[in-house]
């Protein structure tokens, strides 16, 4: 009898939530629906089901719950969800991976703090063009001659050296077989286009208050001052490349503001735009910063010390396809981070964390130079993600230069 109440009970929360989703993209346009989703905080599991049922990512997901009918009526009539197939799957990673994040930092120990935190904000917009985005990044450019071009050299690394963080439900990889193998990689010269896209889906994030960087929060560990957030980690990197002789465009488009969900979406179409636009560009750098959060809210800071600076770690973030999504390429993104990371550990054995291997894919199913780039954590400081930045770019492009021809 208990099972069979449970049953009814979840069965009704599906139901309704699907009655929900259903009425409110009949009498209003997809932006309505979507707002009912973030608003379905408790039948979370419920509205995935239905949206993974529109999108045919499982054979039965809700046939466990003995309304399988129902509910493929209501999903079968709500083609404005169906039709966005790539919104409604970044809608559903992102889900997912804010669920993940927000249990891994549950677990973490209670230490001393190295940092505070720090805050949150943004503005809302539409991709902005390429000149409205060197207008707007240009007082954050860093002065010509502060920038050095070091000699990289990765012939002495081995698979050994490559950590993997295998967070997927069964991918596994050949780091050997990635670092010897041929590299997937192809970039026009700079003279044909722009190469490097880098853009932030999660724009506000931003690093612990420290000596002069001091900005006015907006919410925990986020602003919208783009002298602290993820947009000058980014000016950062782009003047390095630039250094190297690489042509980049830097995306400072706030896509997590006013709204954190369905930023994946937001930038999906941003990336879409960009390539449309600029078909040259074969890598997208969509560069955030971890967060280590304790039970206790301590954030945890990743650093270490290279030549007497004290410098963010860099995680480099790969997708695949384990989550049903498609993503048929994403071995050859990994190769190319595979790449990255001997080429970061050439410079600093402890620059970089070890490889996180994902079942979502973050959009990285658009390009093959596709990576998601994690400098430091909130518990950081801005001056050691700016260094963090700085040498992982310095890394970066002595491999893509190698993949020009």
């Amino acid at each position: 009898m208990k099972e069979w109440k449970k049953l009814l009970r979840r069965g009704v929360a599906l139901v309704s939530a699907g009655a929900a989703v259903w009425l409110t993209a009949r009498t209003a346009d997809l932006s309505g629906a979507w707002d009912t989703l973030s608003s379905l905080r408790a039948g979370e599991a419920a509205v995935t089901a239905l949206l993974e049922a529109a999108l045919g990512e499982t054979e039965d997901p809700l046939s466990s719950a003995g309304l399988e009918g129902v509910l493929r009526l209501a999903v079968e009539d709500t083609p404005e969800l169906a039709a966005q197939g790539d919104a409604v799957a970044a809608w559903l990673e992102e889900a997912e991976d804010t669920a993940e994040t927000s249990a891994e930092s549950e677990t973490l120990p209670e230490e001393e703090p190295e940092g505070e935190a720090g805050a949150d904000g943004a503005e809302d917009s539409a991709v902005s063009d390429e000149a409205q985005s060197e207008a707007a990044s240009s007082e954050l450019t860093p002065e010509e001659d502060s920038v050095e071009t070091l000699a990289v050299d990765w012939s002495g690394v081995s698979a050994d050296d490559i950590g993997v963080d295998n967070d997927t439900g069964g991918k596994t990889v050949d780091v050997s077989a990635l670092l010897s193998g041929e590299m997937p990689l192809k970039l026009q010269s700079a003279e044909a286009g722009p190469q490097i896209l880098i853009m932030h889906t999660h724009t506000t994030e931003a690093y612990a208050m420290s000596g002069d960087d001091v900005y006015t929060e907006t919410d925990t560990s986020r602003t919208t001052d783009e002298q602290y957030n993820m947009v000058r980690i980014g000016e950062e990197m782009k003047a390095v490349f630039e250094a190297w002789g690489l042509s980049v465009i830097h995306d400072t488009t706030t896509y997590d503001y006013p709204s954190y969900n369905g930023s994946y979406g937001r930038s999906l179409a941003g990336i879409q735009a960009y390539l449309e636009e600029y078909p040259t560009i074969a890598v997208v750098l969509d560069v955030h910063r971890d967060a280590l959060i304790g039970s206790d809210g301590t954030a945890y800071a990743t650093t270490t010390e290279i030549d007497g600076e004290s410098v963010a770690q860099v995680m480099l973030v790969v997708g695949t396809n384990d989550s049903g999504l498609e993503h048929p390429n994403w071995t050859d993104n990994m190769a190319v981070a595979v790449r990255l990371q001997a080429a970061m550990l050439s410079l600093a054995p402890d620059l970089a964390r070890d490889i996180d291997l994902r079942s979502q894919r973050f959009n990285q199913h658009l390009t093959t130079g596709s990576v998601l780039v994690e400098v430091g954590t909130s518990g950081n400081t801005l001056q050691e993600a700016l260094a963090g930045a700085r040498l992982f770019a310095q890394a970066a492009a002595a491999v893509y230069l190698e993949c020009v021809g």
